[in-house]
């Protein structure tokens, strides 16, 4: 086993392992213990062929057509023709990370052993992932019902030479892409072209990828709380643990525990009797550790599935192959809309926390923290960039589950939508990411102006001098733009 090799035994991916595979570029292998079922699982459908039985994709159509028998000597035709028809995908690539994890779930599916494809398949994608290799995967066209077809087609036309990919920043075709790394295109046998379709790896990396990320952003709206109740001169009773292990949310707790951190060594917050700050921060630790558990809810829910079969029919032994509907995408589906109602959530009290900060009745600092007010406007439009985007972020939270298309000839008359709200996710997630970049600015802005840069605690102290690192002070109006976008890319970078 190479030293940074991760070893699938279609059992043992978390969301650990899964962010060192797609944003480390870890390698991947397969257990021995795994490879057995594989071939076991693959000698199954052998046998199958040689029976001559009737079993549902392997010697039959697909959907619909499933009453079509298919003669032996069509059933790899059948397979390579299911992956080209299935190639239907439109929109924007899917980003390297998003396909790498895609492949990894792939390998981790067929390690399990239930799905009748042989090793040779799996080395491939194997390789592709240990050598770089990315299969360009279009964002739409998937409705999450027998998997992401469309998406996991793109992705195994390049097995086949065809589609295209990147390899070293350069775009090539499927061909070259496999002879880069010294590959001949597959010739696919019964089952395996269905087994590459089934399942819901598209929906499931961006579930991972994005709760990965915005477990990161609970700390960030943490910080930006802190660094609010800095200038506002919050209470920190508000902070204390026994209101807080009087309602013992998890994530309630861990949020208020982290906010008081930041704001050890302070001289501006105090013990207020009688005085009680606004919800956007008293409230603070509540609604973001709500956010928090919905975070661990879904953590628990996507580890399950990146460990699940959801192929169909799934091989079990010779007289055991049973068709199901493992590949729905339902407990994905609701659980990225779960994440995208969560997630607008931290941007809206976010919202409320910048209008304070601008807002002279309620900063005591000048209007919009504009040096020169009347003449420059400060920070006036960017409250209405992260007004729009919340705005933007409470439509996107629509839940896209409910929805329902029949397709296949009403065949596949129920699907989850769950590629649709993987993709509003992603966009809530950008969207936050700016929102929290323009109250990391009005900050930085407000420290500033109220000359406390000795009195806020050592931990904001840090926080203020990274984004002054890169963004100066707003003396006179300037573009903002930019600095937006600075302040984003600090975010996006885990710079904090």
């Amino acid at each position: 086993m190479h030293e940074d090799s991760f070893a699938l035994n279609g059992d043992n991916l978390t969301l650990d392992n899964f962010k060192s595979i797609t944003q480390c570029n870890s390698n991947v292998e397969l257990t021995l213990s795994s490879q057995n079922r594989i071939e076991h699982s693959a000698n199954i459908v052998q046998e199958i062929l040689n029976s001559n039985k009737r079993i549902y994709g392997i010697t039959t159509g697909f959907g619909y057509l499933q009453e079509v028998n298919i003669s032996l000597s069509d059933v790899g035709i059948l397979q390579e023709n299911l992956i080209k028809s299935h190639a239907a995908g439109i929109g924007p690539n899917f980003s390297k990370e998003i396909v790498r994890g895609i492949m990894a779930l792939q390998i981790n599916k067929f390690a399990k052993g239930y799905s009748g494809i042989r090793s040779e398949v799996i080395e491939y994608l194997i390789k592709f992932l240990n050598h770089g290799i990315t299969p360009n995967v279009p964002s739409k066209g998937s409705l999450g019902a027998s998997g992401d077809l469309a998406p996991l087609a793109h992705l195994s036309l390049v097995l086949l030479g065809r589609g295209s990919a990147s390899f070293s920043n350069r775009q090539m075709s499927g061909l070259e892409a496999l002879s880069e790394i010294g590959l001949k295109p597959l010739k696919l046998v019964a089952k395996e072209g269905l087994a590459l379709l089934n399942g819901t790896q598209a929906m499931t990396s961006i579930a991972a990828l994005s709760t990965i990320e915005s477990l990161y952003l609970v700390k960030i709206a943490n910080i930006c709380t802190a660094l609010s109740m800095e200038v506002h001169q919050g209470n920190i009773d508000s902070l204390h643990p026994l209101i807080h292990q009087a309602r013992p949310h998890t994530g309630q707790i861990r949020s208020a525990e982290s906010i008081h951190k930041h704001l050890e060594g302070s001289k501006r917050i105090k013990q207020l009797i009688g005085h009680q700050d606004s919800y956007s921060l008293r409230c603070a630790p509540v609604v973001h550790g709500a956010v928090y558990d919905t975070l661990e809810h879904a953590k628990k829910i996507i580890e399950i599935e990146m460990n699940s079969s959801t192929d169909n029919p799934l091989i079990f032994s010779t007289e055991t192959v049973l068709s199901g509907g493992n590949f729905h995408g339902e407990p994905i589906a609701l659980i990225l809309d779960f994440l995208a109602i969560a997630l607008t959530e931290l941007g809206t009290i976010a919202e409320r926390r910048i209008e304070r900060l601008l807002n002279p009745s309620l900063s005591k600092l000048p209007p919009f923290l504009s040096s020169g007010s009347g003449l420059n406007s400060g920070f006036m439009i960017a409250q209405y960039t992260a007004a729009a985007l919340v705005s933007e972020n409470k439509q996107l939270a629509t839940p896209a589950a409910v929805d329902n298309i029949p397709v296949s000839a009403n065949q596949e008359d129920h699907v989850s939508m769950g590629m649709n709200s993987a993709n509003k996710l992603r966009q809530i997630i950008n969207n936050l990411q700016n929102i929290f970049a323009i109250e990391l600015l009005c900050v930085a802005q407000a420290i500033d102006m109220a000359e406390i840069h000795e009195d806020i605690s050592p931990k904001n102290k840090e926080i203020f001098t990274k984004i002054r690192e890169s963004i100066s002070f707003l003396d006179k109006d300037r573009e903002l733009s930019p600095d937006i976008e600075k302040c984003t890319a600090l975010i996006q970078n885990h710079s904090f």
